[in-house]
């Protein structure tokens, strides 16, 4: 009894790829220390305010601050853009 077996497909590696531009650089985000004191404010008696303004959306509801930008509020939960009538 005789058997040839032979290999069969295969064929060659495939060349690695050379990339002529380098990979961009993802931006980091940076750590605020005590981040929380910038949405309350305490006065001399005691009692706290809070300095941002609350997202009025249903999803969010209380306790969701807006990002105070120089020209706007801004949700970054829901997205959600007041625009000042002045600017």
């Amino acid at each position: 009894l005789h058997l040839v077996l032979r290999l069969r497909g295969g064929g060659k590696k495939r060349k690695k790829k050379n990339y002529t531009t380098p990979k961009k650089n993802k931006r980091k985000h940076k750590k605020v220390k005590l981040a929380v004191l910038k949405y309350y404010k305490v006065d001399d008696n005691g009692k706290i305010t809070r300095v941002r303004r609350e997202c009025t959306a249903e999803a969010c509801g209380a306790g969701v601050f807006m990002a105070s930008h120089h020209d706007r509020q801004y949700c970054g939960k829901c997205h959600l853009t007041f625009k000042p009538e002045s600017a």
